[in-house]
């Protein structure tokens, strides 16, 4: 009986803790120079708590990164297109070249001190993880 109540808390223990490895990983960058960065790391934090899945059902976790240069890293068309998000300090710091400006598409703004974009090269399964995120933002982060 003790062995069949420990084999039942490991495995409850184990299917608790499991990892994301399944999910769909939607990639954030968060520009470094924008103050708001620290505070949209914390709601990211509280957003993994909260079991998120698209419209199928399939659950999606965010993974950020920061970026020093973000402009450089949109316009550097081999890195950009490994990320689903961008959110910057301003809109300045988008590159000046209009076809890359087109194809960011609409900014929102996020935590009133931030811009976020969801490009256009971004599939429809990872914009859907996107745009779930920015609106939990935009409920939680003011």
């Amino acid at each position: 009986m003790k062995r069949a109540l420990l084999f039942l808390a490991v495995l409850t223990l184990g299917l608790s803790c499991r990892r994301h490895d399944g999910d769909l990983r939607v990639r954030v960058l968060y520009s470094a120079q924008s103050p708001a960065t620290l505070k949209l790391r914390q709601i990211e934090r509280e957003f993994s708590f909260t079991d998120a899945r698209l419209h199928d059902g399939k659950p999606f976790v965010i993974v950020s990164t920061s970026g020093a240069d973000s402009g450089a890293l949109i316009a550097d068309k081999t890195k950009n297109a490994s990320t689903d998000l961008f959110v910057l300090k301003s809109a300045a710091e988008l590159p000046d070249v209009p076809d890359l400006r087109k194809s960011m598409g609409d900014s929102f703004s996020v935590c009133g001190e931030a811009v976020a974009y969801i490009p256009d090269w971004v599939n429809e399964e990872r914009r859907e993880g996107a745009a779930r995120f920015l609106q939990y933002l935009s409920t939680h982060c003011r």
